[in-house]
């Protein structure tokens, strides 16, 4: 009974298991400091995702609320990301991020 009551008990563990998959892989690598109507926000690359305008990145110049980059951080950053591109902003060189969490 207590076997039972075992098997029982791990077959609701996983069954609640929720995984969360999202879009794709990506690295915040860095602030994009540069002045132009065009420019500002973080830097990021997203994986098997070129920019194409020919920059190794895109921009993005909003993080969902619950997301906070540190202060004093390191970049690059790992992160997976749900994420569209911003076609009427600046010829696709911005991207809106929907959901985005630390790898």
């Amino acid at each position: 009974m207590k076997y039972c009551f075992a098997f029982v008990l791990l077959f609701v563990m996983f069954s609640c298991y929720k995984n969360e998959s999202f879009m794709n892989n990506a690295e915040i690598i860095g602030v994009d400091f540069r002045a132009c109507a065009c420019c500002g926000g973080f830097e990021i690359t997203i994986d098997n995702v070129s920019n194409p305008n020919g920059n190794d990145f895109f921009l993005t110049d909003a993080m969902p609320s619950n997301f906070k980059v540190p202060e004093n951080v390191h970049f690059p950053i790992p992160v997976k990301i749900d994420w569209q591109k911003d076609s009427v902003k600046c010829f696709g060189n911005f991207v809106d991020i929907t959901r985005i969490a630390y790898r």
